[in-house]
């Protein structure tokens, strides 16, 4: 019994590696199809873009954020393009947690997204494959605070 369960365990580890061995190839593959690179950074083009945010409470429950963008073109979700310069999404990070993907110059914030006291909203610009945009090797962004009572 000791012998058979030697060779069964040493039947089952080379099938294992095996099973890793063809395998392995085609791990970067499958990973190149999702979205790996996200806090990759990317230098925007001239003419460089910039971005304004306007926060404004909306109604009792809800925020209406206003982006002004120049020289950056929002896709859509799930479009990529690697050859074109200062396109993208805008990607909203609430309280270091949440992230939102935003591909409109008009967002209705939730206050359901929000927390009870200071919130943190850092909104920068990104690629379509979610490299975020730099500007001489700094993230450009924005932040805004706001309160919820």
């Amino acid at each position: 019994m000791g012998r058979k369960f030697k060779i069964k365990n040493i039947l089952l580890r080379v099938n294992l590696v095996l099973l890793l061995w063809l395998l392995i190839p085609f791990t970067n593959i499958s990973t190149s199809f999702s979205h790996d690179n996200h806090g990759n950074m990317i230098e925007a083009l001239e003419p460089y873009p910039t971005i304004q945010v306007n926060i404004k409470n909306f109604n009792v429950s809800d925020y209406k954020i206003n982006f002004k963008i120049d020289n950056f073109e929002l896709a859509p979700i799930g479009q990529i393009s690697e050859s074109q310069a200062n396109v993208g999404h805008i990607l909203l990070l609430i309280n270091n947690k949440k992230k939102i993907m935003i591909t409109e110059k008009t967002f209705i914030l939730k206050k359901n997204l929000l927390r009870k006291g200071k919130n943190e909203l850092f909104i920068m610009l990104m690629t379509t494959d979610h490299s975020l945009y730099t500007l001489d090797e700094d993230i450009i962004y924005v932040s805004k605070r706001i309160y919820v009572e």
